[in-house]
């Protein structure tokens, strides 16, 4: 009988602590991944900030009779692709164009008869082969298409 008492405390503590490890291995585990996605979230951010403040583009021409629009890359980073977007009254126009090369121009068409303004977004490659948009480098261009 005295080995029978003996016994469970044993499995008890042998319980407790098995339960203990495999509860901070799942912790571990949670703060890890938490860990790591805040890591790629800040990487991804930072990369974006680098990527788009080394962006140099600007609207240089529209020719409202034939609706072109030309987009002009000012730096030696290629542009992945391009939105421009007309504005005319309250209505936008949304035109997604392709890439533009380092130091070359783009040409991209659109209906300006009544607009007021066109602007562009550029978007340059992440490292992930992913599209960036550089929302803070939008070009302006005031347009009399009237």
């Amino acid at each position: 009988m005295k080995t029978k008492k003996g016994i469970s405390p044993l499995i008890a503590t042998v319980l407790l602590i098995v339960l203990s490890v495999a509860l901070a291995a799942m912790v571990m585990t949670w703060v890890l991944d938490l860990t790591r996605g805040a890591t790629d979230e800040a990487n991804r951010n930072i990369e974006q900030q680098q990527k788009c403040s080394a962006l140099d583009f600007e609207i240089t021409n529209t020719d409202c009779s034939t609706g072109e629009i030309t987009v002009q890359s000012n730096s030696n980073m290629d542009i992945a692709n391009v939105t421009v977007r007309v504005y005319k009254g309250t209505d936008i126009t949304v035109v997604n164009g392709g890439g533009i090369s380092a130091f070359a121009n783009a040409h991209y068409t659109a209906d300006l008869a009544g607009a007021s303004k066109v602007d562009a977004i550029a978007f340059v490659k992440s490292s992930s082969g992913g599209s960036i948009p550089c929302k803070d480098a939008v070009q302006e261009y005031a347009t009399d298409c009237a």
